[in-house]
């Protein structure tokens, strides 16, 4: 017969007929001690509610718990809407945004999973898009991962969109990763699909000729407003705004917000503006 005995101590052990065997207790480590110490303390780090990892963008296309944003792209002379930029919106479960640039950047540590991200957020982006023009942006690792320029989805998707489609590559990008770019690039312009560089004259990016050259858009960044009052800055944006006119390429003024900033694009001879200004632009058309 063997019976179960606790001792003075809390450890448990069993009676035989011969011996007795003690089991040491479980000692709770620092951390499991300070939790029941304060049990109404800040909860753990893991589960901070402000944490973005994997698993939580992957949660973000599971769920579905994202949108696009279409900003407006104004005729500078007209004030006439001609297209539109489709921008990926993140929200958590308590419906609180997550600045896109920090969902990418989580993003980029699984390839697979970027991709599988840019594959449904474009096909969100054109069957939602309204009738008009339609900017979308697009990584070239993401482009390269899908496929080749003969058989790729997003040439699928952009081909057969029924609006035109022009897609985004942003300055930095193409600078650095110029042989994905470029091979990107040819294909689209072999599709009849107009291109367009992104973040013209941004601080973390380095004005690449090939770049400048093969793109039908040029868009440039907001950044570049507040440093119209220097000469030398004046004269450079102004010099490529005449370069692209002369080459029928078309320009972009970005990040638009008061009136006095769009009537400074258009002195500057920008062809069209984009920014907050305009921000009702896309809910009149989606009507």
């Amino acid at each position: 017969m063997r019976v179960t005995v606790r001792d003075g101590f809390g450890n448990l052990g069993s009676v035989g007929p011969r011996r007795l065997s003690l089991v040491p207790a479980v000692i709770p480590g620092a951390s499991e001690v300070a939790a029941l110490a304060d049990p109404f303390g800040p909860p753990p780090a893991h589960r901070n509610p402000n944490r973005l990892d994997l698993a939580e963008a992957r949660a973000l296309l599971d769920h579905g718990r994202f949108h696009t944003e279409y900003q407006a792209i104004v005729h500078s002379r007209t004030g006439r809407t001609a297209a539109f930029e489709a921008l990926a919106r993140f929200r958590r479960r308590d419906g609180r945004e997550i600045p896109p640039a920090r969902v990418f950047s989580v993003l980029h540590a699984d390839p697979a999973l970027l991709l599988r991200a840019e594959l449904t957020l474009k096909l969100h982006q054109v069957e939602h898009a309204p009738k008009a023009a339609l900017f979308v942006n697009l990584d070239p690792d993401s482009w390269s991962r899908a496929g080749d320029r003969h058989r790729n989805p997003f040439l699928a998707l952009f081909s057969s969109a029924r609006t035109r489609v022009v897609v985004e590559v942003t300055e930095a990008l193409a600078t650095a990763d110029a042989v994905r770019s470029q091979g990107m690039i040819s294909a689209l312009r072999g599709r009849q699909l107009a291109v367009a560089l992104d973040d013209v004259g941004a601080a973390n990016g380095l004005l690449s000729f090939d770049a400048i050259t093969d793109a039908e858009v040029l868009k440039f960044d907001r950044s570049l407003i507040p440093r119209m009052s220097h000469p030398r800055s004046r004269a450079l944006v102004q010099a490529l705004v005449r370069m692209c006119r002369e080459t029928e390429a078309r320009t972009v003024m970005e990040g638009i917000e008061t009136t006095a900033e769009f009537v400074l694009a258009r002195d500057l001879g920008f062809d069209f503006v984009q920014g907050f200004l305009f921000r009702d632009r896309a809910r009149v058309a989606l009507r």
